[in-house]
């Protein structure tokens, strides 16, 4: 049950912020937050089985983009292509214009994404929207529905990011705090659902915290855990934001 905000132009010095919980299989093979070697400019971690990534940045194009994949019990298709593919290639451009894409996305198990280019962002699901939907400065907060469903604890959330956004810049350790608000993993979102996974089969794999400021200079940082809920290590990448 993966868990994102999206903080689109709301502070004036930080107009671009993220915080983020990738919820994952343990077993999920994955390498951490890094600079591809693969001259694509990506920064991202990396799921190793189909290639793709759930949240990365590309500062020479000035994208971002993170996935969220719908729960939709007896639904999910093995053959579906990879959603994580989509991250990619919005951040290499090989998805060149929101609108290019929208007509075959049905194709793929269900998503929403968030997609940053420069000065527009956008919100698209592969399931409720007829169409992308463009943000407006504002808080913007996924899990694993459409952007219209309730979920108490991505409400929560925003309003953490908000509050530290409200009384001084972006403070990556305090959104590592909000983001480690922990309890057992559950079938459906309720009241006290955690933002934090904590379960040794499926968890929380790691948070992450985008910051970029009005000149385009920013960080991306990674924290990962093991399937003891316990700190692995993290990771801290400087961006220059050329977009």
């Amino acid at each position: 049950m993966c868990i994102a905000v999206l903080a689109w132009q709301s502070r004036t010095d930080w107009p671009l912020v993220v915080a983020a919980n990738r919820d994952e299989f343990h077993d999920r093979p994955t390498a951490e937050l890094h600079r591809w070697t693969d001259g694509t400019g990506v920064i991202a971690g990396r799921d190793l089985r189909s290639g793709g990534t759930w949240l990365g940045v590309s500062e020479q194009a000035g994208r971002l983009a993170l996935i969220t994949n719908f729960r939709e019990p007896g639904e999910y298709r093995d053959d579906a292509p990879s959603r994580g593919g989509l991250v990619t290639d919005w951040l290499t451009g090989a998805w060149h214009k929101v609108e290019d894409r929208f007509d075959t996305l049905r194709a793929y198990n269900g998503f929403s994404l968030m997609l940053v280019d420069g000065p527009h962002g956008w919100i698209v699901d592969n399931r409720t929207m007829a169409e992308p939907r463009a943000m407006i400065p504002g808080f913007y907060g996924l899990s694993n529905g459409a952007f219209s469903d309730p979920w108490p604890k991505v409400d929560r959330l925003v309003e953490g990011v908000r509050g530290v956004l409200d009384h001084r810049a972006p403070d990556e350790a305090a959104f590592f705090d909000l983001l480690a608000q922990d309890g057992p993993a559950v079938e459906a979102d309720a009241e006290g659902a955690p933002v934090f996974i904590h379960n040794p089969v499926y968890g929380t794999r790691c948070s992450t915290v985008v910051a970029l400021g009005r000149d385009g200079r920013g960080m991306i940082a990674e924290r990962r855990f093991g399937a003891d809920g316990k700190s692995t290590g993290t990771t801290r990448i400087d961006l220059n934001w050329r977009g």
